[in-house]
């Protein structure tokens, strides 16, 4: 939690990503976040809630371990996914629902997903 002397020095975009960052026991080591609440772990995060150990994300709820998404719910080890929901281990997917192993929501077995993102990697 910021002091009395903190909050009046802070400006009013400051002030605004204070207001939303439900920073009252320390960071939670989230870096660059705006307007989080319950993220830990996170950066370079906007307007996320409930997620953790992401990067890059916008607009996301109760996400794990994924990077440059938005709109999504409850995925965890996703990655440039738009608006998807209960997924897993997806790739630039767009408005999947509880899916797992899929590139461009093409679905593959998870020794082909593992296989294809290992290249993209490479």
């Amino acid at each position: 939690m910021k002091t009395n002397e903190e909050i009046l020095k802070m400006g009013k975009k400051e002030l605004e990503k204070y207001k939303w960052s439900d920073d009252l026991d320390g960071d939670n080591e989230n870096k660059n976040c705006s307007y989080w609440s319950n993220c830990s772990n996170c950066s370079n995060c906007y307007n996320c809630s409930n997620c953790s150990n992401c990067s890059n994300c916008s607009d996301c709820f109760d996400c794990f371990d994924c990077s440059n998404c938005y709109k999504c719910y409850n995925c965890s080890n996703c990655s440039n996914c738009f608006d998807c929901s209960n997924c897993s281990y997806c790739y630039m997917c767009r408005n999947l629902k509880d899916k797992q192993y899929c590139i461009c929501n093409v679905q593959f077995s998870k020794e082909e997903y593992e296989k294809k993102i290992k290249e993209l990697e490479d």
